[in-house]
């Protein structure tokens, strides 16, 4: 057994027995003091059952319209409104996956006093983590991005010769699984055989820009993705220094139309990497998948699924950009106990004659979602990401002008 194997064996056996001593009947006699959190769906429900079976008399006949109105007679309807609004099959898609126990980490449900056997083993936990575990991986990260930003510049440095292709693979896999120590990341992969060839599309479902480590650390590939800043945008300009990748801007309507020539092009040479591309366009907290793309599957080149799963209990794998940095998610992953992740390879999959690209593509989403354990979603997960568009603007400030000449307020 390895020592990242045995770590995480080691962690499985702290979180089982915490949750036996926080299931406890003594315990349970004393309520924790927790930290308010913010309502989930399942609250909702329970307070809407709370307020059915409640002794408060509810008047849900004609009788109600005929007596006086009162202010308190929209709190039922404004209730039930913020109800549906936060419980949303979109929405919940972006935020943390909940865990039915605690994993003695403050982001999952903070600190409260359980038992004196359990608070012990939490400071203990915490000095491991930012004394021991810590300064090791800022050591190995730092190491991983100075490595691959070198390593880049000297080959884009150097003529072309029969191996570079080669030098530059087996550099950046260096760079990628130093990463992952960094991380302790335990990866198991599944079904190996039916990894991405060159010529081919590698999708995968999307958690966080972590998921290109997970993935490069067996095999490299050619990314596609949206262009960053920080410590992503240094990673992206390093790795096109030698190597080709296809970084966009998705407000520039040129950047977009080019993507699929330069892809075109990019899989007529078989000696380029596969292309690995994430078809939701926006991070999932690995629960749900949402709509794909169609872009990709509309290319001529055999498609190569994989599923990837977190196990959430580790470290939460979600990538919230919405609400945080990238560097405040990487330190949040370098405080973290570890990354557990298993990566299933599916086997290769073609469109169909008859078949359109949105219809493959929500195909193969469904294999993903069904290997993977995952909720199959219909809907864009850029709903909830992207702001209003120029042309609804535009729309709306044309609608406001005509109203405010049509009422006199111009």
């Amino acid at each position: 057994m390895s020592g990242r194997r045995f770590y995480v064996y080691i962690l499985e056996r702290i979180f089982e027995w915490g949750r036996k001593v926080e299931e406890s009947p003594v315990v349970q006699q004393i309520p924790p003091e927790t930290p308010p959190v913010t309502p989930t769906g399942e609250d909702f429900r329970v307070r809407k059952l709370v307020r059915q079976n409640s002794k408060i008399p509810r008047n849900r006949s004609f009788g109600t319209f005929q007596r006086d109105f009162h202010l308190s007679d929209v709190c039922e309807f404004a209730t039930s409104a913020f109800e549906a609004i936060t419980d949303d099959e979109v929405t919940k898609g972006f935020s943390a996956e909940q865990l039915s126990g605690w994993n003695l980490l403050w982001r999952n449900k903070g600190y409260y006093f359980i038992s004196w056997r359990l608070t012990l083993v939490y400071w203990f936990g915490v000095a491991i983590r930012y004394g021991v575990l810590l300064p090791m991986r800022l050591v190995c990260l730092s190491s991983g991005l100075l490595w691959l930003v070198i390593s880049m510049a000297v080959f884009s440095a150097l003529p072309n010769f029969n191996s570079r292709r080669l030098v530059e693979n087996w550099a950046t896999l260096v760079a990628y699984r130093l990463v992952s120590r960094a991380l302790s990341a335990h990866i198991r992969y599944h079904n190996p055989e039916n990894k991405a060839r060159p010529g081919g599309v590698c999708v995968a479902n999307h958690t966080s820009p972590i998921d290109v480590a997970v993935l490069c650390v067996d095999k490299c590939f050619s990314l596609v993705g949206q262009k960053h800043g920080g410590v992503l945008g240094i990673m992206q300009r390093a790795l096109s220094m030698a190597q080709n990748h296809v970084w966009f801007e998705r407000s520039v309507v040129s950047d977009r139309s080019n993507v699929a020539k330069r892809l075109s092009e990019h899989l007529a040479d078989k000696r380029n990497n596969p292309i690995l591309i994430f078809p939701e366009g926006t991070c999932i907290n690995n629960t749900k998948v949402y709509m794909f793309k169609k872009g990709s599957f509309e290319l001529e080149a055999p498609i190569y699924p994989v599923a990837l799963k977190y196990d959430s209990r580790f470290a939460d794998p979600f990538w919230n950009s919405s609400q945080q940095s990238m560097e405040t998610y990487l330190w949040r992953l370098l405080t973290s106990w570890a990354l557990v992740v298993d990566v299933y390879y599916l086997e290769p999959t073609s469109r169909q004659e008859d078949e359109t690209s949105l219809n493959f593509a929500s195909r193969v989403k469904t294999s993903i979602c069904m290997k993977g354990g995952l909720v199959d979603v219909v809907w864009d997960g850029n709903v909830k990401r992207e702001l209003s568009r120029q042309v609804l603007k535009q729309k709306k400030s044309e609608w406001q002008d005509t109203t405010a000449v049509r009422f006199g307020f111009k």
